[in-house]
């Protein structure tokens, strides 16, 4: 099973907006590539929350995962614009932001999980650290942990980076991410020297770089791997891209593929995302062409 833990929310675009939220999307992904997932998250008791508890039902999500938070709002974000690509502009103290750690996520831990995942904006605020703290204290030794650290600027600081480092089995994360946790220069191949050292001393085991036109690099104990960007003739927008990359890494890994594999496919269905508005497809066909291409290699 792979256990997801964050938030849900609404992208908003202007006039429109889209469900979203980084443990989401690779929660949906991942489902829809026929893994057996479970994700826990936090809406209000408004028409948004309502929105969403729909939205999860239809979609064959266990809806006893979802708390329901009488006195906060469902989580939004305001997408824009800019030169430097999209800019979010989150909506604080909303209901994800107080998801507890109650009866069922301690016994959602006590099952045989072999993913779990969450990432740096749901430890923001004190109540998220204590939250990730207990689930860390209580998940199983087996386990793997797969964090994506996903900065949002006024939404984390130093303790939220090392907590997310400390966490980490797999650590995923931008090129620009990269530049706020290691004075390491970014590079087609970084040295595999320098980035044993890094690894070793946050014990990781993984890290899997996404770097725009530089591609995608994932480096391990044994190797560092480099990924060409998929070729993209169209983009709509890149909101997901990277949970969408994250989704197929963790689906290739959990299926014991072949790391350069794992990278080609992943970088492909990245690409797709941004040729759609939102993260998530409508066309839900897609699915069924990666699921076919993971399970039989």
């Amino acid at each position: 099973m792979i256990l997801v833990i964050g938030e849900i929310l609404f992208d908003l675009f202007g006039n429109n907006k889209k469900l979203g939220g980084a443990p989401f999307n690779f929660a949906f992904h991942l489902k829809k590539l026929g893994f057996q997932v479970r994700f826990v998250s936090r809406v209000g008791e408004d028409a948004l929350g309502r929105e969403i508890l729909y939205f999860l039902k239809q979609h064959q999500f266990d809806l006893t995962d979802i708390q329901s938070d009488p006195d906060h709002d469902t989580g939004t974000v305001k997408v824009t614009m800019s030169d430097h690509g999209h800019e979010f502009a989150i909506v604080p103290d909303t209901a994800w932001s107080h998801l507890a750690f109650d009866r069922g996520v301690s016994t959602l831990l006590q099952q045989s999980i072999d993913l779990l995942y969450f990432g740096s904006l749901i430890q923001y605020s004190e109540n998220g650290i204590t939250l990730i703290q207990k689930v860390m204290g209580q998940k199983q030794s087996g386990t793997t942990v797969f964090c994506d650290l996903n900065l949002r600027p006024g939404f984390y600081g130093p303790e939220v980076i090392k907590a997310v480092l400390r966490a980490s089995d797999i650590l995923k994360l931008s090129q620009e991410e990269w530049l706020e946790i290691s004075d390491i220069r970014i590079s087609e191949t970084l040295n595999k020297e320098t980035m044993d050292s890094f690894m070793t001393a946050h014990d990781l085991k993984s890290i899997i770089l996404t770097m725009g036109s530089l591609g995608s690099q994932w480096i391990t104990r044994e190797k560092n791997y480099h990924c060409t960007p998929f070729p993209l003739e169209n983009v709509v927008d890149t909101v997901g891209a990277g949970d969408a990359y994250a989704a197929i890494s963790a689906a290739g890994w959990l299926k014991k593929l072949p790391v350069d594999t794992i990278m080609g496919l992943a970088s492909e269905f990245a690409g797709y995302i941004c040729g759609i508005k939102g993260a998530l497809p409508e066309d839900e066909s897609i699915y069924n062409d990666f699921r076919q291409r993971i399970q039989k290699r």
